[in-house]
């Protein structure tokens, strides 16, 4: 029986660990935190829970493609869904609004009424939606283990989605250019990052329309919680409060080959295969000491953009709000968090359809406000502790006054605060430069998935986020599924899955 080394206990971790599992391979996972989920987390404040990440969950109705490989992993006729009527609304400090509703009639009836003048652009926009909603995508098959044939197919497949690709694969800072409407303007531009293509945005709102992105009560922790269970169940181990030092490799032939690890208290851990399922830069610059990355990884980590970190800043209010889950509120004044970071609308969620993260009659609330300014904040938490602390307690008062303008009435029921910021992310993921996931799938990016393979180092393969440019929950769960493949038809085994 062959043994694998998985470095990092995220979901592409998790995922590559259950599916080698399931396949007959003998696997260990090493996690330098003490939780699994890497960023897919949530916290414990007093009576109040914290999520971190996920805002919904590609894979949510069972007629849809994805809800089959969440459950190999999770019995998802276990996890409620909850389907939002919308995926946020944008309030102007002078009393207009304007909603993104998930039902794409819906939406287009909106957006027509609050922006006349844009009939054309959002006609277009809401054709491309409805023919995004019938794309039948099969996430089951590794691209990486198609033959050319199925390849083909895959590529005919696509072929009448195509004119929509090449319209809105552009920045989104850039589409938000074309709209007239300010507030149709600023509604497109603060829907994901600036820098993600379009394309993004418009696949997110088609997978709401089909009711297949619900969020799931529980949220993170959920998520993270159950496949850790699953892949104990499958007879995998994990090791947590351990930080690889080091990947071993010895030469063998014209290569080298991946042949252990070391943790930081110095124990080696011998392997037939060794998987990366950690920071992309740290495991290349670092792990493996800059020796395999070649001339094409040192291109990508200079001309790639990376996703920009963030602070969360998360509240325990002892009220029900009763408001829309996400909303994006323009601000009366310029909330500035740091020397290169400033902020004129924040976005908050509330969790009051989720009773998993207050207790009754109170509600758990979130704003994750992104920001470059990365070494900022970990040189100020490194060199002046009290400072550090008291930027943050600052940051929060000053959210809270910001909030109870809007909301009215919160300041006296703040019952619990936390502040998060890219300090506390590099800390607690490791994560380079703080990002909250890999590479943006910016224009020139696009669908291109990076290789998990290194060209003079074998026995290695690298998953997750920074392999797999634009990210996400489901895009984590495919890398470690699909890296199993590869491992299987490499080793001339039958890939197989088990469901619940």
């Amino acid at each position: 029986m062959k043994t694998v080394n998985i470095i990092g206990a995220g979901i592409a971790g998790l995922s590559a660990g259950c599916y080698l599992q399931m396949n007959g391979y003998e696997t260990r996972i090493f996690e330098l935190h003490n939780l699994p989920g890497g960023l897919c987390t949530g916290w414990k404040r007093g009576e109040y829970t914290f999520d971190g990440c996920v805002h919904w969950l590609v894979g949510t109705n069972p007629s849809g493609q994805f809800y089959s490989l969440w459950n190999e992993l999770i019995d998802m006729s276990k996890v409620k869904m909850i389907d939002h009527e919308a995926y946020v609304t944008l309030r102007t400090k002078d009393g207009q609004n304007l909603t993104l509703y998930t039902d794409v009639d819906r939406l287009e009836k909106e957006l027509l009424e609050k922006a006349p003048e844009d009939e054309k652009f959002i006609r277009s926009m809401i054709k491309s939606i409805k023919k995004l909603s019938k794309l039948k995508m099969n996430p089951e098959k590794a691209t990486e283990v198609m033959g050319a044939w199925e390849g083909l197919q895959m590529m005919v497949s696509f072929m009448p989605y195509m004119s929509h690709f090449r319209k809105w694969n552009k920045r989104t800072r850039h589409v938000a250019e074309q709209v007239k409407n300010p507030l149709l303007k600023k509604a497109i531009f603060n829907s994901f990052d600036p820098d993600m293509s379009f394309i993004f945005m418009l696949f997110t709102l088609a997978w709401m329309n089909n009711k297949d992105a619900g969020y799931p009560v529980g949220g993170s922790l959920l998520l993270a919680n159950e496949i850790e269970k699953r892949y104990k169940e499958l007879g995998g181990k994990l090791y947590y409060h351990n930080k690889i030092e080091k990947i071993l490799t010895e030469k063998s032939g014209k290569k080298d080959k991946a042949v252990g690890v070391v943790t930081k208290d110095g124990q080696v851990h011998s392997s037939d295969i060794t998987i990366s399922a950690a920071d992309g830069h740290d495991t290349l610059f670092r792990m493996l000491d800059e020796k395999y990355r070649g001339d094409k990884y040192n291109k990508i980590y200079k001309e790639f953009l990376p996703f920009p970190s963030y602070f969360q800043i998360s509240l325990g209010i002892g009220k029900k709000l009763n408001v829309e889950s996400t909303q994006l509120i323009e601000l009366d004044q310029p909330l500035v968090f740091d020397p290169e970071t400033t902020f004129n609308e924040i976005s908050f969620r509330t969790f009051d359809c989720d009773p998993t993260m207050a207790p009754e009659g109170k509600t758990a609330l979130t704003l994750m406000l992104t920001g470059r300014n990365h070494e900022y904040w970990i040189n100020l938490r490194s060199e002046d502790r009290e400072k550090y602390k008291a930027e943050k307690s600052r940051i929060a008062r000053e959210v809270i006054d910001a909030l109870d303008k809007h909301l009215g009435d919160i300041k006296d029921h703040v019952e619990e605060v936390d502040v998060s910021t890219p300090a506390t992310v590099v800390r607690y993921t490791n994560n380079w430069k703080g990002s909250f996931e890999g590479w943006i799938m910016t224009p020139e990016v696009g669908f291109r998935q990076l290789k998990k393979t290194l060209p003079k180092l074998d026995d290695f393969y690298m998953i997750g986020q920074w392999v797999e440019p634009g990210g996400g929950l489901p895009t984590a769960l495919r890398s470690g599924r699909n890296v199993a493949q590869l491992i299987c038809k490499n080793d001339k085994r039958k890939f197989r899955t088990e469901h619940f």
